[in-house]
């Protein structure tokens, strides 16, 4: 510190704010890229000795050659730093885009262990060696900081023993626990075993079936601060017992069983804590305006409601959207019977304060429920529709003219000619706040050319200078466009793109990837069916060399 300080004394009042320790750790909070961060090392020593710490704090390895450098890092006597000790978190799992999986071993596991006593959240999602109980749980038990831990893929025995850590109370800071097992039917003594001792917990998410009062009611007691809970399946009884006592439950998310009808769950209503988020899915044939109407006096909270109900009617949305107060985000999902009644409602009594709207897979919602969406809603951030059949091109239009401030705007199952419609709209209307945008066409070509607008590289170019922060960009769609070295140049305008998926109308060649890999941005791009035979032989030799940089998945 002696060193930052006597640097300090030499800068003008202005450069010490921007060297202050301080100052520049909040600052390094709001950079979520980490070649952001690398690039920032460079600047100053001060700067490099501050960020190099958020720059360890959650090691990416996309490759086998990035996470053998990793591990050089830790064994390595010679190092400026102590990078060990900044790694807070670790996630075992291989990068999408990195077709071998990376070999970890027994020796990494324990080098990490020793190397980084700072560790505050593990993810493991493969199986197998070196994963084994022994392992997991030597790592868990030299991990006293941690505050949470993520699994899949185990069973039962794997369970015991490699959480016997935590069931001795080895973690007391840990929050949240996820397992996402393939095996249901583990035993819920060694859950409880480690509710007993982390009473700290405030997240569970289980991949299991919450089916008797007694579970329900060991959730409770084991996890008397729990706030959020999530588990694959539940019935009445389970029900029952989970929400009598969870007092600080604020996020509720499971499936309805067939038990719960409407009357049995309305006389639970009251019972409920004050929900933030509510998601339910129903499969069976059960509507639940009793339940609905009940549910909705006493969630005044209620800021993010997802319904997967297949028999849901439109009462039950306007219950909620007329007593749900703060209610700023919407989720419908396989919602078969909802009409435009119920849209209507939501746009009416939730208007400016609706903040997130994702519609799939409805025939009944036309225009005319869009329209006041359109009107009514003007402070929509993010905006979702699959397979809308009813909902045509002036929908989406209107939602992209009145709602410019969107952030997110996706569309799946459109015609080619709705999407330029979008795009167009998108380029002269978006307050330049756009960050992901995602288009799929119907996947059905047809001659049918007659459009006002068209989806080419010009159309994106536009949109590349209305929306210079998109940085996920999804174009699996019929282009109108010819020019392949144009597309790329138009491509390479969107300067903040991050991550690129693209049906090109024509064939990439070896010298529109290379281009494609000049961008400072770009680090993932899915192609399909669009390269030439050289560009095809340059991935693959590209990839047999295990270069860092943009990595290109092709699918054909």
């Amino acid at each position: 510190m002696s060193l930052i300080y006597s640097l300090m004394d030499r800068k003008s009042a202005a450069q010490k704010v921007l060297l202050s320790p301080d100052v520049l750790f909040c600052i390094s909070n709001y950079i979520d890229r980490q070649d952001d961060i690398f690039n920032c090392l460079f600047v100053n020593t001060i700067w490099t000795m501050v960020l190099v710490r958020q720059l360890w704090k959650s090691p990416i390895w996309k490759t086998s050659e990035s996470y053998q450098k990793f591990l050089r890092t830790l064994r390595s006597r010679k190092s400026k730093f102590s990078y060990g000790i900044m790694v807070q978190r670790i996630i075992f799992k291989n990068h999408r885009s990195y077709e071998n999986n990376l070999e970890f071993s027994t020796m990494d596991l324990k080098l990490i262990s020793r190397k980084c006593p700072n560790i505050k959240h593990i993810t493991i999602t493969n199986q197998g060696q070196p994963f084994t109980v022994v392992n997991v749980a030597a790592m868990l038990g030299a991990a006293p900081n941690l505050i949470s831990f993520t699994v899949s893929n185990c069973d039962n025995e794997w369970l015991h023993g490699a959480l016997r850590p935590m069931r001795e109370g080895l973690c007391p800071k840990l929050q949240h626990l996820e397992i996402n097992d393939w095996d249901r039917n583990w035993g819920f003594d060694v859950l409880k075993d480690v509710g007993e001792q982390c009473r700290n917990i405030i997240s569970l998410k289980l991949y299991q079936r919450v089916n008797r009062m007694d579970i329900g009611k060991m959730i409770v007691k084991s996890f008397p601060n729990l706030q959020t809970f999530e588990c694959k399946h539940i019935n009445f009884a389970g029900l029952q017992g989970l929400i009598t006592g969870a007092n600080n439950l604020k996020s509720l998310t499971s499936q309805f069983e067939d038990d719960i009808t409407d009357e049995a769950a309305e006389s639970l209503a009251f019972a409920f804590a004050k929900l933030e988020s509510l998601r339910i899915r129903i499969i069976h044939d059960i509507d639940y305006p009793k339940f609905s109407s009940s549910m909705a006096k006493y969630q005044s909270c209620l800021r993010h409601l997802h319904l997967a109900t297949v028999h849901i009617t439109d009462i039950t949305v306007e219950k909620f959207a007329e007593n749900c107060n703060y209610l700023e985000s919407i989720e419908i999902y396989m919602c078969f019977h909802l009409t435009d009644y119920a849209i209507i409602a939501l746009a009416n009594h939730r208007n400016i304060h609706l903040k997130h709207l994702m519609i799939a897979y409805n025939a009944r919602i036309t225009d005319e429920g869009m329209k006041h969406v359109a009107i009514n809603c003007i402070n929509l951030k993010t905006f979702i529709a699959m397979s809308c059949t009813k909902m045509s091109n002036m929908s989406f239009v209107n939602i992209t003219r009145e709602c410019k401030n969107l952030v997110e705007f996706t569309v799946r199952n459109y015609p080619w000619q709705t999407l330029a419609s979008i795009v167009h709209t998108l380029a002269t209307r978006n307050k330049g706040t756009l960050k992901v945008f995602k288009a799929y066409d119907t996947g059905i070509r047809t001659n049918d050319n007659s459009s006002n607008h068209k989806l080419n590289a010009a159309a994106l170019e536009k949109l590349a200078i209305r929306c210079p922060l998109i940085k996920s960009m999804v174009l699996r769609c019929r282009m109108q466009e010819s020019n392949g070295s144009y597309l790329v140049r138009t491509l390479k305008r969107f300067q903040n793109l991050e991550e690129l998926m693209i049906c090109p109308p024509v064939k990439f060649n070896k010298s529109n990837i290379k281009q494609l890999e000049k961008h400072k941005r770009l680090k993932d791009i899915t192609i399909i069916r669009g390269l030439t035979p050289d560009a095809e032989l340059f991935l693959k030799e590209r990839k047999n060399e295990n270069k860092g940089g943009v990595y290109i998945t092709v699918v054909n």
